[in-house]
């Protein structure tokens, strides 16, 4: 028996068709930490995660004492504090602002393509997606049992459609320029560089993975424009579910962030694609944030936010957002702040020097706005669910 196999396995309970799933299972192959996948059709998801976290949503990870950790950022927080080694977060002051950024920005600005582009191609993606939703909970099924499961997301989905993103016709061109536009900035850059900040994945990598991999280089209709217009980007999301650091096609690179805090010139342009065209809408979703919770004086530190039972992380309010003069509705997710919350405090908690550093980033990167944010009202979770602070 190999030393590895003794070392102590966690268990990673996710989907390969999961948006989330794909986040920390980059991180756990690139850390080198012994894990087995498991979907949440297996009994010990049903009978054991499900009930420790009080949460049916994935990914959920049970670590070796069998203590269950549910949300991407949050298995980040806790393995990076017991696998430091290799960091996911860059040493320097800039690459750090950047990557935590990117913690904000990598849904905002690709959520929405990446759902667009599973459900409002459904004809031609959904024999692959469905059955992939459907080996999630029944992993024998045939194909009239997957096509049954697939089918039960799909309508969930669907209401999602036109209860939470007013989703018609007429915007759906904004989420295809959106895609290809991020595809050609990061094409350039992996001609270059392995991975966002040089020869080490960083956290930003990571939470790229989950648009990236988890729909857009594996469903059918984003995965050949993925293929066709962006191959390098889809060689990184392969490259990404690898345990090496380095690639066949950057052998030469060192394995290490890159010298002297610096920012490739194509990761900056991702920040600033992001901060200029998303930017406005983060800062607004802060301002519904705060007006709302202006509201809630009645609840107490440590109350949830939501009175309905088992919602975890409840939606705060809807507006419409533009992108490029088309408009588009914006969905305030009491998530979103919570981790606009984790930036800010990481800002927070820095040197005046670091502080000013900060500042002279986001203002050089039109993102002022963003060193600027309060909130009226911290956030935590409690459980698996988001309360007061």
């Amino acid at each position: 028996m190999s030393q590895k196999s003794k070392q102590p396995v966690y268990t990673l309970y996710g989907s390969y068709a999961s948006y989330a799933t794909a986040k920390p299972r980059s991180y756990l192959r690139k850390k080198g930490i012994p894990f087995v996948e498991r979907v949440p059709g297996t009994p010990r998801f049903r009978e054991y995660v499900r009930k420790s976290s009080d949460n049916h949503r994935i990914p959920q990870i049970e670590t070796p004492d069998g203590q269950v950790i549910q949300d991407s950022m949050v298995i980040f927080e806790a393995l990076e504090q017991q696998f430091p080694v290799p960091p996911a977060y860059p040493p320097g002051t800039r690459q750090q602002l950047v990557a935590r950024l990117f913690e904000i920005f990598v849904d905002v600005a690709l959520g929405r393509s990446a759902w667009h582009y599973r459900w409002n191609y459904k004809d031609d993606n959904y024999d692959f997606v469905g059955r992939e939703f459907g080996r999630s909970f029944s992993p024998y099924g045939n194909d009239e049992e997957l096509t049954h499961f697939g089918e039960v997301i799909a309508e969930r989905m669907n209401g999602f459609r036109t209860t939470v993103f007013d989703d018609t016709p007429d915007v759906w061109p904004v989420f295809d320029v959106i895609y290809l536009d991020v595809l050609g900035i990061l094409e350039e850059h992996f001609r270059r560089y392995p991975y966002l900040f040089g020869g080490l994945p960083s956290i930003a990598d990571h939470m790229l993975m989950g648009p990236l991999f988890g729909h857009l280089a594996r469903d059918p209709v984003p995965s050949n424009i993925m293929k066709l217009k962006a191959p390098r980007v889809f060689r990184w999301s392969e490259h990404m579910n690898t345990p090496e650091i380095v690639s066949p096609e950057h052998f030469d690179f060192p394995e290490s962030y890159l010298a002297e805090d610096e920012v490739p010139e194509s990761t900056r342009a991702l920040l600033c694609y992001c901060l200029d065209n998303f930017g406005a809408a983060v800062v607004e979703s802060v301002k519904l944030y705060n007006t709302w919770a202006g509201t809630q004086s009645h609840k107490q530190s440590g109350d949830l936010l939501s009175d309905k039972p088992k919602d975890h992380e409840p939606a705060i309010c809807q507006y419409t957002a533009h992108f490029r003069g088309i408009a588009y509705q914006r969905t305030v997710a009491s998530y979103e702040i919570w981790i606009i919350q984790r930036v800010l405090d990481w800002i927070g908690g820095l040197s005046d020097s670091d502080k000013d550093t900060c500042r002279n980033l986001l203002a050089d990167t039109d993102g002022a706005e963003i060193f600027d944010l309060k909130l009226e009202r911290r956030l935590t979770r409690v459980g698996t669910y988001m309360a007061f602070e």
